[in-house]
């Protein structure tokens, strides 16, 4: 199985992972074969990559993070948040705070234990194949999930205890939750904010903290990750200015893994970019906006060319990301597919990029 961009996908070829919408549901399933409307239709839809069935890469096993059942889980219950405490809800939603903290346990305790039993000592990347996020309730959703698994399995690496990890787990997924009590034609618009609007934006920290403490019975130190997320170390964040470690540690991994996710998913007013310039920018900004050594041990450990991934060598050909180095996880090892010609190869080979250190890595 190999991940093609969606914009390179040819009819006929078929789906090798069933493609699912926001809310977890099938949308095109698995082995069918796409047709030329069926592929314009995805591109207009948003999504970037596609699981594609493929012989010559059929003993590659791409390795999901989470299973999808704790996934749907995390779902069902930010779906019930949202409906409870956003700002277009009646009187606040039908589920109660008692049967929300339960979910938001049971879904931590997973996504830990899924984690656990992973083979990798790598972040990887969250599933391609799922249509980007429209609504606020879709970005919401997205986001948190997103974010969680990057913290989670950090924290892990990192040595984190069950404890640690199901603080930092929880505050995770629930860094923006004040954005929900916030106009949604604000958060989505696609135009520059203007500096009221953006004051305005910056309430979400104080309000999800507010929220978690009086409300969600989680640990304090969740709610303060709502709370802190946006400070920065060099004391240009807010809402408090604060600066090093004055922050608390778990707002300063997810503060830098929220940028990360913001910059590497689409947005209504712009793009997303590649992982690896996301990494470039995170680089950039340690040790003035984000914790130098937390940005550092991401870099060391973000898998940002998930295996199956489709990728461009510097050298014109075209092959596929087939496993991982994890003493260098920016330098995969890629089984090559096509020469610098675009033609098939009859005897793919395959090439180490820690090894090989002039050979890049220049499309993705």
């Amino acid at each position: 199985m190999i991940i093609v961009p969606t914009t390179q996908c040819q009819p006929g070829m078929r789906i090798g992972k069933a493609i699912l919408s926001e809310q977890g549901r099938v949308m095109i399933g698995y082995g069918v074969e796409l047709t030329q409307f069926m592929i314009r239709k995805l591109v207009l839809m948003g999504l970037d990559f596609l699981y594609i069935e493929d012989r010559e890469t059929d003993d590659i096993t791409i390795e999901e993070s989470i299973h999808e059942e704790t996934r749907a889980l995390l779902r069902i219950v930010l779906s019930k948040i949202f409906s409870k405490f956003s700002a277009t809800s009646s009187l606040h939603g039908s589920s109660n705070t008692a049967e929300i903290s339960t979910l938001l346990f049971e879904g931590i305790t997973r996504v830990i234990e899924d984690m656990r039993k992973g083979r990798h000592n790598l972040v990887s990347l969250t599933t391609l194949n799922m249509v980007p996020a429209t609504t606020l309730e879709q970005h919401f959703c997205q986001n948190a999930i997103h974010v969680c698994v990057y913290a989670t399995k950090l924290g892990m690496l990192h040595g984190y205890s069950q404890k640690e990890l199901t603080e930092l787990g929880l505050g995770a997924l629930l860094h923006d939750v004040g954005n929900i009590q916030l106009p949604a034609k604000l958060l989505l618009s696609r135009t520059k904010l203007t500096a009221s609007e953006f004051v305005e934006i910056q309430k979400h920290t104080e309000l999800g903290f507010h929220m978690l403490k009086e409300d969600m019975g989680i640990p304090l130190l969740t709610a303060i990750c709502a709370l802190q997320h946006h400070e920065r170390i060099n004391g240009s964040g807010y809402p408090h200015n604060l600066q090093g470690t004055q922050i608390h540690e778990y707002a300063r991994w997810i503060g830098m893994l929220d940028s990360y996710d913001a910059m590497t998913h689409p947005r209504a007013y712009r793009n997303s970019i590649a992982p690896h310039y996301a990494l470039e920018i995170l680089y950039a900004n340690a040790g003035t906006l984000f914790d130098i050594k937390k940005v550092t041990e991401f870099r060391n450990k973000v898998a940002i060319f998930p295996v199956g991934q489709g990728v461009k060598l510097s050298t014109g050909e075209l092959g596929v990301v087939c496993r991982h180095n994890t003493h260098i996880p920016s330098r995969p090892v890629v089984r090559v597919l096509t020469n610098e010609r675009g033609e098939k190869i009859k005897s793919p080979f395959e090439i180490d990029l820690s090894s090989s250190l002039h050979v890049m890595i220049d499309l993705i």
